[in-house]
């Protein structure tokens, strides 16, 4: 219950500094009035019990795991979801962008095109300044999703302010359900890959940052993850389960989808087509195939047929297989290929949002490492006297991010084919598991633009991946603190902090410099 009280404590504090739309995007950064004090500080003061709460369970499920059953766990995260399912978007306004897009897509104006206001939206005031004018990066199933949910909308009432509330409530509502498809499917890829399921759906589901950012501020990020996890969870069910040919085209379909959100999704393509071709060990019984994309290769085991010949790379008994592995990559690429065309043909859509995605990069903040490197530089520009420099400083810096991300998916893909050659099944899969999640998580950390809610596919993957104990406590930090780095009206903490902030990513980049070096010299010396 106490964790109840505290998500319905940010629910009311949101009534007062959430991100309202009467107004609010005109505001002031910090509004000088008494109850968004009063708000905000309910709003911390639930954040922090909410967040100490959930620690306290995570302590519980490591010692005691008897104690805390996993249909416990998912009733107890529901409870604690209510509340914000029914309080005002928090921590973003994308939830009107998405609204405003949507009705224009509806209204026949290309929101590849034109942005919000030019379009002629009736809700552009509640998106921040800062988008209006700026086309829709997002893909053309998150227009239409969005375009649905405003259609309703407007059959239900000709008022335009009961219009935008209604849409609010369906786009949250399609979070809902990114975030149930994760409920299905995260215990089951953790199952397949060794891990305690209880202990992944602790960190990465029933946690603050999937309650305040994926459902409290309504992103389409949680879909793209529910997505990601189904896609996921059905290539850790083996070739076994339809045939590698068969699994890869459902696969790359879920994939597809979700690039049709929000592109970042083609990451997990790759690593999961490589996870589809770990063959599953024998076991008794057999198990449709047809159910969901959610069962575990223990559900689906019994399907299995004569296994090819085995594609020895490192060690005897490896369990990646050539032919299994191009079957899975033709019938990968071929599913998520027709899943994105058919949604874009669908929709009367073209690739624009793919060239809009640069206008994301209008925003200048530390979150982003290779931004915030670029920040730190453009300081020490303005202290010699070369203030027109720095835009180029962090321009500069964001290409050298964007090279640096292209070389660690590289070798995270390189390891991925190593780690699915190990003799054990179950191994195998973790492994591929864990390097997916930290595919996503250079992802996020090297992109040119960070938000919290960038976090959610890599913490949920590496949820399913990490069974050692100070990794996961890690992670459970980095929960905390993404949880936190964004205020309830939308204003991130990062636009308050830009010195110190640039200066943590310097000193960051020196410490992880130095932890390199010390591991390389223990290789060598090993």
């Amino acid at each position: 219950m106490a964790g109840l009280a505290a998500s319905a404590t940010l629910a009311a504090s949101a009534y007062a500094a959430g991100a309202l739309p009467a107004g609010a995007a005109e505001a002031a950064p910090v509004p000088h009035t008494w109850g968004y004090w009063l708000g905000l500080a309910g709003w911390v003061t639930g954040l922090a019990a909410l967040a100490g709460i959930w620690w306290r369970l995570g302590v519980r499920v490591r010692r005691e795991p008897a104690s805390v059953p996993l249909g416990w766990l998912l009733g107890t995260g529901l409870l604690w979801a209510a509340p914000l399912l029914v309080a005002p978007p928090v921590g973003s306004r994308d939830a009107y962008a998405y609204a405003c897009q949507g009705a224009l897509w509806l209204d026949g104006v290309d929101p590849y095109s034109v942005g919000v206001l030019p379009g002629g939206c009736v809700w552009s005031d509640a998106v921040p300044a800062l988008w209006r004018d700026t086309p829709t990066p997002y893909g053309p199933l998150a227009v239409a999703l969005a375009g649905g949910a405003v259609a309703v909308a407007r059959a239900v009432t000709t008022s335009t302010d009961g219009q935008l509330l209604v849409a609010i409530a369906l786009l949250r509502a399609e979070a809902l359900a990114g975030v149930v498809l994760v409920a299905g499917c995260l215990p089951r890829l953790a199952r397949a890959a060794g891990v305690d399921p209880v202990h992944a759906t602790w960190l990465g589901l029933v946690s603050p940052l999937v309650l305040v950012h994926a459902l409290g501020g309504a992103h389409n990020d949680a879909l793209v993850l529910g997505l990601v996890l189904a896609a996921l969870s059905l290539a850790a069910g083996g070739p076994s389960a339809f045939g590698a040919g068969r699994a890869g085209l459902v696969t790359g379909a879920l994939l597809g989808l979700a690039v049709a959100i929000k592109v970042t999704a083609i990451v997990a393509l790759p690593f999961a087509l490589l996870l589809a071709t770990v063959r599953p060990g024998p076991a008794p019984g057999s198990a449709s195939a047809a159910g969901t994309a959610c069962l575990t290769h223990d559900e689906r085991a019994g399907g299995a047929g004569r296994r090819p010949p085995a594609w020895r790379a490192r060690s005897p008994g490896v369990l990646l297989d050539r032919r299994l592995l191009a079957l899975s990559a033709a019938g990968g690429l071929a599913g998520a290929v027709l899943a994105f065309a058919g949604v874009t043909l669908a929709t009367g859509l073209d690739l624009g949002w793919i060239s809009a995605l640069s206008d994301t990069g209008r925003l200048v903040q530390w979150t982003s490492v290779p931004t915030g490197l670029g920040m730190a530089v453009g300081y020490l520009l303005r202290l010699a006297g070369r203030p027109e420099a720095v835009d180029g400083a962090v321009a500069a810096a964001r290409l050298l991010g964007v090279v640096a991300l292209a070389g660690t998916l590289a070798i995270l893909l390189v390891r991925a084919g190593l780690a699915g050659s190990a003799p054990d099944p179950t191994r195998a899969r973790r492994r591929l598991v864990t390097i997916t999640g930290l595919a996503f998580t250079a992802l996020a950390l090297l992109s040119p633009i960070f938000y919290p809610w960038y976090g959610l596919i890599a913490v949920t993957v590496l949820a399913a991946g990490l069974s050692v104990r100070r990794r996961v406590h890690r992670v459970a930090v980095a929960v905390v603190v993404l949880s936190f780095l964004v205020l309830p009206s939308g204003l991130g903490l990062a636009v308050l902090t830009k010195l110190p902030g640039a200066l943590f990513d310097v000193a960051l980049l020196l410490v992880l410099a130095g932890v390199a070096y010390r591991n390389r010299r223990f290789r060598r010396r090993g």
